[in-house]
């Protein structure tokens, strides 16, 4: 697979979430090659990203009054906690 036509499955995996399955299927690759294809591009993304403390840094000097910070919400289970704790 190019390498356009692995950018083009990662676009697809961030717009539409498929399962790596069906991502693979649709691009005539294995769940496996989806998958790594879409960590890689994650990777490379992921290292061009400015660091929190940066990004604030870069819109303090640029003179912006109020900034919005917005990202996705991701469950995720409390270290420490019994996933299957009952309360009640």
């Amino acid at each position: 697979m190019t390498c356009f036509y692995q950018a083009i499955l990662v676009l697809v995996w961030f717009r539409q979430g498929e399962d790596k399955t069906t991502l693979g299927a649709g691009f005539g690759v294995s769940k496996a090659n989806a998958h790594r294809y879409v960590a890689e591009a994650v990777r490379v993304l992921a290292a061009q990203t400015p660091t929190l403390h940066d990004a604030l840094a870069r819109v303090a000097a640029d003179g912006w009054s109020h900034v919005t910070l917005d990202g996705k919400l991701v469950r995720h289970r409390p270290a420490g906690r019994d996933h299957h704790q009952r309360q009640g």
